[in-house]
């Protein structure tokens, strides 16, 4: 489940300009590495200055608390390093996309680079 229109924002075409930065050294940072690499992406785990536009991979669970709240959400955000402004956005129930870590990170990383579609 996403928010508003499939989960995902962006400028359609604009991601492939950037470097995706995935800071992170646990399992699922690796595989969300991993997965923006199958997709062409340079993925780096460090800045660097005087470096290409870099995307950083930022990602939270929130949940409300008490009696009866939601599902705990996973937030995603691409945000550019060198504006902060978030380029590409999806808020998903984990068990909305499948049953294996990868099929959940390659699911929550199509979201995430997906092309929105052409409106009128």
């Amino acid at each position: 489940m996403g928010c508003a229109s499939s989960g995902s924002y962006r400028v359609a075409g604009q991601l492939k300009a950037y470097e995706i930065l995935v800071p992170g050294r646990d399992s699922v940072s690796a595989r969300v590495a991993d997965a923006f690499g199958r997709r062409g992406f340079r993925v780096r785990a460090t800045m660097h200055g005087g470096s290409r536009p870099t995307l950083a991979y930022v990602a939270f669970w929130f949940s409300e608390p008490g009696e009866g709240g939601e599902r705990a959400r996973y937030y995603a955000r691409l945000a550019d390093t060198r504006t902060g402004g978030i380029l590409s956005a999806a808020t998903v129930s984990l068990d909305s996309l499948g049953l294996t870590l990868r099929s959940r990170v390659d699911s929550l990383v199509s979201l995430l680079t997906a092309p929105l579609p052409v409106t009128p």
